[in-house]
């Protein structure tokens, strides 16, 4: 809460008239012409106006240290006056023009904070995005204004979190979120990228940068996702981002590539089952599990040439054919696998995830089955493969 509460107070603060100044080479500098400025202007030390003036002064006239002594001095000496925030925001843009970015930030981030009322708020705001941007793009901070830095990851992804935190209700916002997501893709941090474009999601649903949250997501997950041998998880994520971009944005102008992304990954999470099923075929000589897994890929991807192979793979292993054999077999036997009767009893249940449970695996295993009975209720034990699979000639896929 505690990271709403500068923001709240400005929303509060333009309940009423605020006190802003502005500076003529020829009067200094002057209230605007509104009651609330003009009073709080004629209340000022008048120290605090000649120290503002002369800092002013020597800014226009390319002295900048006597600038910088003059403003400080007068946020030191004069922290309630209403010139405070406004020698903040001098020293934050002298400071940007000197590359001397961390001070900037600093000294814009202290307006913020502290000066909620201030009648540039946003311009504050968007002083500081400046500043990440520049970083961004490769901009080199300079150490006392000369000599060249480095390039810092953390700092940058730094400034834009605490632009967030200080304005979460404004527009600029979540384009800090995007930017820290691009800088995070760029520099190859993938899981920055991520909790970057999440926080997006959750937090500005409605923003007009949201489509391009879940778009990046997806593409993120899906160069993330390796190949069909490997764990999908990520492929599942990619299609799960790509999913709620068609559903929530099917007219958005990305929308045919997004849907390509999916469909790609549809194919991959496709294959990955298909060699799920040949390992079990033929490394495990479960034909149980290869026929599930075969199945699985049949129904994720119908009329593909992938549900094609599944369908032969499953017509082979029901015709009694068995795995070929491996060196092993020949030296020691086939590998006998246990039977039902020496398996924990366990319920046929699937990861909810596939959308697709055992039960409705074994059920189309048998719909062209001679056997009766193969499976009376998910509750109970299934028959040994005996009774579906015949010894036949040996094939591998």
């Amino acid at each position: 809460m505690q990271k709403y509460i500068p923001f709240l107070m400005f929303i509060l603060s333009l309940t009423r008239l605020n006190a802003d100044i502005i500076w003529t080479e020829e009067l200094g500098w002057q209230p605007t012409p509104d009651i609330a400025s003009v009073s709080k202007f004629n209340k000022e030390p008048s120290d605090s106006i000649q120290l503002m003036n002369d800092a002013r002064l020597a800014q226009e006239e390319g002295r900048i240290s006597m600038a910088l002594v003059g403003y400080r001095s007068v946020c030191k000496k004069f922290p309630d006056s209403i010139f405070a925030p406004e020698a903040y925001y001098q020293i934050g843009k002298i400071k940007v023009s000197k590359n001397q970015f961390n001070d900037a930030f600093k000294a814009f981030t202290t307006i913020t904070k502290k000066y909620p009322q201030y009648p540039r708020f946003n311009a504050v705001l968007h002083e500081k995005f400046e500043i990440a941007r520049l970083l961004k793009s490769g901009e080199r901070p300079k150490y006392f204004g000369v000599i060249p830095g480095f390039r810092d990851y953390q700092i940058t992804v730094d400034f834009y979190k605490k632009i967030v935190e200080d304005a979460p209700f404004s527009d600029i916002a979540p384009l800090a979120l995007v930017h820290m997501g691009d800088f995070a893709i760029s520099n190859n941090r993938p899981l920055d990228a991520i909790a970057a474009f999440e926080q997006l999601i959750d937090e500005y649903p409605y923003s007009e940068h949201t489509p391009e949250a879940y778009l990046k997501l997806g593409d993120i997950y899906a160069k993330m996702a390796k190949s069909p041998l490997y764990d999908q998880g990520a492929t599942k994520l990619a299609m799960n981002n790509y999913e709620d971009f068609l559903t929530l944005y099917p007219n958005h102008e990305d929308a045919a590539r997004v849907q390509a992304g999916y469909d790609q990954m549809r194919i991959r999470l496709a294959e990955s089952k298909l060699l799920i099923g040949d390992f079990y075929f033929n490394a495990r000589n479960n034909s149980k599990a290869a026929i599930i897994m075969y199945n699985k890929a049949a129904h994720f991807l119908p009329g593909s040439e992938i549900e094609r192979n599944a369908r032969e793979r499953i017509a082979y292993i029901k015709a009694g054919n068995l795995p070929k054999a491996t060196p092993v077999d020949f030296l020691f036997g086939r590998y006998q696998r246990p039977t039902d009767e020496q398996l924990p009893s366990l319920p046929l249940q699937d990861d909810p995830e596939d959308g697709f449970d055992f039960s409705n695996d074994l059920i189309q295993i048998n719909t062209d089955s001679d056997e009766e009975g193969l499976l009376e209720s998910v509750d109970r034990k299934i028959k040994p493969a005996e009774s579906f699979i015949k010894v036949g000639p040996n094939k591998k896929f």
